[in-house]
């Protein structure tokens, strides 16, 4: 008994280009779906009324830094901060220019103390938070830099608000949509 096949498959089978091509086609958008439907680490700032006002793609290795003129002692403040697995805040450094008014002046339980460049410094702070407040005002020259990118928090959008820094995940797919239409 003869069976009769598709000719649209026998074109296919006698072209082996055709399977190869078509293969590298549904491989390729395979990866492409995983890609967009696969999750990102962000770190996102909002203010009081939840506006987004930034939003930033991270990894667990991520570094935020934020710098400001001390309110009343007028002399710059240094905090650094790591962002771990679990997407906290790690507040790991402060430089300090001066003590009292709010500024810590004994070393925290499980860190050190030293000095550089007219800074007291404490490490090893290991302070975790779920969120990060900032309200900045002009005087304070407020900035937070994260991964090199560097934000003016005294500066319009953000003067004059209480901004809120958190980190979630978010799919690649609704990052990047975010940002082209940011």
């Amino acid at each position: 008994m003869k069976t009769q096949s598709n000719p649209a498959l026998q074109r296919l089978i006698k072209r082996p280009a055709g399977w190869i091509i078509g293969l590298s086609a549904c491989v390729l958008m395979g990866i492409g779906i995983y890609l967009l439907a696969s999750d990102v680490h962000i770190i996102q700032a909002t203010d009081d009324s939840g506006d987004i006002l930034m939003v930033q793609q991270i990894n667990a290795d991520s570094t935020l830094t934020s710098r400001y003129i001390h309110s009343v002692a007028r002399c710059p403040m240094i905090e650094k901060f790591q962002i771990n697995k679990t997407g906290e805040i790690v507040l790991t450094e402060s430089w300090n220019c001066s003590f009292g008014a709010g500024i810590e002046y004994q070393t925290p339980e499980g860190a050190t103390t030293r000095e550089e460049d007219g800074f007291f410094i404490y490490e090893g702070l290991n302070k975790p938070f779920k969120q990060l407040s900032i309200h900045a005002v002009k005087l304070n020259e407020y900035t937070v830099t994260i991964d090199g990118q560097t934000y003016e928090l005294s500066k319009n959008p953000y003067l004059g608000k209480t901004i809120t820094f958190e980190v979630m995940e978010q799919t690649r797919f609704s990052y990047l949509f975010g940002k082209i239409t940011q």
